[in-house]
């Protein structure tokens, strides 16, 4: 009995696992040389490592993130929706934490994601924190679609 409870146990943590990479398509921008880098790290943390975020921008979930990871994309200059969704917490449904940015010509946002009490927690950052994170983070293949 206890062998099978430790396999169902080991079975439902590995379904868990986080799938990073692109989820869907990128931003499109029709200027390179106006558009807006955008930047997501996410945290490495025990707390929460095996559960996977989706970040979606501007309601399309574009990217899957995991613990001790970054994403970085480009935007159009403007007024931008960034979301970060996982299923869990507390209560076993899809939750999401989300901001409003604007995104200026040529220059870089720095967003991020942690675990909460709730899934996940998304934040603004400066520069120099985001460089700090992003030396201990890997970047996250988007050049291939993979699925959810």
């Amino acid at each position: 009995m206890k062998a099978f409870l430790l396999l169902t146990t080991a079975a439902l943590l590995a379904g868990c696992g986080t799938t990073s990479g692109r989820l869907g398509p990128l931003p499109e921008v029709s200027d390179s040389s106006t558009a807006a880098k955008v930047t997501v790290v996410r945290v490495s943390s025990m707390v929460g490592a095996a559960n996977g975020y989706i970040v979606a921008l501007d309601g399309k979930d574009i990217l899957g993130i995991g613990s001790g990871e970054h994403a970085e994309f480009s935007v159009t200059p403007g007024e931008h929706y960034l979301g970060v969704k996982c299923f869990g917490g507390f209560t076993p449904t899809w939750k999401e934490d989300s901001l409003r940015f604007a995104a200026k010509h040529s220059s870089s946002s720095y967003f991020v994601v942690s675990p909460s009490m709730s899934c996940a927690a998304v934040r603004a950052a400066d520069e120099s924190e985001a460089k700090k994170l992003l030396s201990n983070s890997k970047a996250v293949n988007l050049n291939k679609l993979v699925s959810k």
